[in-house]
């Protein structure tokens, strides 16, 4: 994998130069090759011996630690998270910066392509980390490597605005995991998880809880969680599309890896359940997250920031799962369903990594052939990009949890899970569990509303600009990194048995106990029949494999029965719309699509709007009515809005007792070195 990234990232420089669209072709391979070792060395650790650990020293750079990777279950499953959506991207990218950006094969695209690789391999290093030091370096590798491919293609100033609250929102939460950390290893000596997980052992509760949220709040900030998520709708539109794949379907889960590494690996105490307040904010905050995020999602226009806000949501429902693991683990009567509940979250990982890359590649394309993200100003691809169309279908299915792709199996067991964990419970904890299977539930219900709207307001109807009316299918390439995640939803989806052995790794390493397959049981008649039951939770089988097969049955049946009945051929003629001649303008807009939600969650949203009549002399004849709305998201608004009038005030203040004079400044200097000796000494 070092060899891969690297030598993409030094081809990317050397050519730059001399050939930017070689630069281009050849950094996408090499990432390419990085992902698929990657993918073979997950595999291999994950299928091969249980319990197995690989541990690689790394030089000693540094006098005062020593770097390592260590490589077990919990790091193999991430980094196949990884791989398998970095594999689809590679594939994707160079077609689509050649087809997208108007200086292709240019020095600066070029450089993608070094940003691409270092993104790739600081995360896929950082999941292998042995040592908090070589955590912390891919971490913050990560965020700069981000940076660069989110500022990459701005032509009107709106990326860089979008990389700099980025970045500054990135640094906040690494300054909440340094405090974590250090703090940590001030107390091992040592830099290595085994001597801070050594030095955890001495924590008392507070100090332990204080460390667990710090570390929450620095891996929740980039992971997008309600209300951290400010960033995230506008960086992940504003990178290039199979970049935003990647950020949104494997960054935000490098988070989560964080958090579990962190959490059951390094903090938990040796004996006994972890302490109360932690998995109820972890799931109190994914439920709000899960909700909020696909509230706003429905509100959206702009296809990528849709999705961006879908992310956000999905998060939401793997931390659910997270959060409800951190409740039942070591529990008296709960041990089962804290591996279901972890199952379910680690599960979901991995299949919004598949569907929502595959959601924004389809995206990319779309905006490759239209240079258009505003899906009002689309309609009719379906006839003009039918690979597009279909695979995005494929990936708006999964997303809205609907059988037999692999959005539903993960759902279904994150359900199982929290109905099994209300049973556990009596009085206000029953109810709040019981409360989040409920969100749980609408949040899936308003997913497959807004996927509804999206695909068909995009890819249906008619072509409403001259760009979508002479839109063609995107290049092979493209298609075949979107055809790969599709294949993926639909085996997971289908056969979700033959993951569990890949999650059965993970799960024993973080529970220290069975794996998800003890649990989550893999039966049926056939072979490729795979029922998932719940055992801890005494859930309903169901059989997906069975599920595909009778919708396959169904279908082929109906098609059949249409054929047979159909005696005449059909009369085709023009739609009567009362004597006018139809256009795009007789289409269902998104605006009307939404229009229902906004007024009943007006107290959520605030929406604004303006409406504009254009007259021909006389108040009675309107020739044009031009309306315009907008929606209000409460977290920006009412935190970082405030936040920042605040330093603004703080700032203009600042200025006014600037007068110039030398006494004055040395004033202020040393006022600010006695309160911060004051402030040291006061700590020790």
């Amino acid at each position: 994998m070092a060899a891969c990234y690297g030598a993409g990232a030094l081809l990317s420089l050397l050519l730059a130069r001399w050939s930017g669209r070689l630069a281009l072709g050849l950094s996408h391979l090499a990432a390419a090759a990085g992902a698929a070792a990657g993918l073979a060395l997950s595999l291999g650790l994950l299928l091969g011996e249980p319990g197995r650990t690989l541990i690689q020293p790394l030089p000693n750079i540094f006098p005062f630690a020593k770097l390592s990777l260590s490589i077990d279950g919990l790091s193999a499953y991430f980094l196949l998270v990884v791989s398998v959506v970095a594999v689809a991207a590679a594939i994707y990218g160079p077609a689509y910066l050649r087809a997208h950006s108007p200086d292709a094969g240019s020095p600066r695209q070029a450089a993608q392509g070094f940003a691409l690789n270092v993104f790739l391999g600081c995360m896929a290093f950082l999941c292998c980390a042995g040592d908090a030091l070589t955590f912390l370096f891919c971490w913050e590798g990560m965020t700069l490597a981000s940076y660069v491919l989110v500022v990459s293609d701005d032509r009107d100033g709106e990326n860089a605005r979008a990389g700099l609250l980025y970045m500054v929102m990135a640094h906040g939460g690494t300054a909440l995991l340094l405090v974590a950390f250090l703090a940590l290893t001030e107390r091992a000596g040592a830099f290595d998880f085994a001597a801070l997980r050594a030095a955890a052992t001495g924590l008392n509760g507070p100090t332990r809880t204080a460390l667990f949220f710090l570390a929450l709040g620095g891996f929740a900030t980039k992971a997008g969680v309600v209300p951290l998520h400010v960033w995230l709708p506008r960086a992940h539109p504003a990178a290039p599309s199979h970049v935003s794949a990647l950020m949104s379907g494997v960054m935000l889960k490098v988070a989560i890896y964080g958090l579990l590494r962190f959490t059951f690996d390094l903090l938990a105490p040796v004996a006994g359940p972890l302490p109360f307040s932690w998995g109820w904010t972890v799931l109190f905050v994914g439920t709000t997250s899960a909700v909020l995020g696909v509230l706003y999602a429905l509100q959206q226009h702009d296809l990528k920031r849709l999705l961006a806000f879908h992310s956000v949501e999905n998060i939401g429902i793997i931390l659910i799962g997270v959060g409800l693991a951190m409740i039942l683990w070591r529990q008296s009567t709960g041990g089962a369903l804290a591996t279901v509940a972890l199952t379910a979250a680690l599960l979901h990982t991995v299949n919004h990594a598949a569907f929502k890359g595959l959601l924004f590649l389809g995206a990319g394309s779309v905006l490759s052939r239209t240079h258009l993200r505003n899906i009002e100003e689309l309609g009719g691809l379906a006839r003009r990009m039918p690979w597009t169309a279909g695979l995005f279908l494929l990936g708006a299915i999964a997303i809205s949890a609907l059988p037999p792709l692999n959005g539903f199996v993960s759902e279904w067991l994150t359900f199982q899970a929290l109905l099994g964990g209300a049973t556990r419970f009596h009085g206000p904890a029953g109810l709040v569990i019981v409360f989040s299977a409920a969100m749980l539930a609408l949040t899936g219900g308003l997913a497959a509303a807004c996927f509804a709207k999206a695909f068909g307001v995009t890819f249906l109807g008619r072509p409403r600009t001259s760009q979508a009316e002479h839109a063609t299918e995107a290049p092979p390439s493209m298609i075949a990194g979107m055809l790969w995640l599709g294949a993926l939803c639909v085996a997971l989806g289908v056969a979700p048995g033959y993951a569990m052995r890949l999650l059965d790794a993970p799960t024993a390493a973080l529970l220290h106990g069975p794996g998800a397959s003890a649990v989550v049981t893999a039966r049926g008649p056939l072979v490729l029949s795979t029922a998932l039951t719940p055992s801890g939770a005494n859930g309903t089988a169901i059989s997906m494999t069975m599920v595909a097969a009778l919708l396959i049955a169904l279908s082929a049946m109906a098609l059949v029965l249409r054929r047979g009945v159909r005696r005449a051929p059909p009369r085709v003629a023009p739609t009567w719309t009362c004597g006018m001649t139809p256009t795009a303008r007789f289409d269902y807009t998104a605006t009307a699509f939404a229009k229902p939600l906004r007024l009943v969650f007006a107290a959520l949203y605030h929406p604004r709007r303006e409406v504009t009549r254009e007259t021909a002399g006389t108040p009675y004849v309107v020739r044009r009515i031009h309306y315009a709305g907008e929606i209000v998201d409460l977290a920006e608004t009412h935190i970082y809005h405030r936040v920042e009038r605040e330093i603004s005030a703080l700032s203009q203040l600042i200025r006014a007792r600037s007068t110039g004079r030398i006494y004055g400044y040395i004033g202020f200097v040393l006022a600010a070195l006695f309160v911060a000796l004051l402030l040291l000494g006061v700590a020790y």
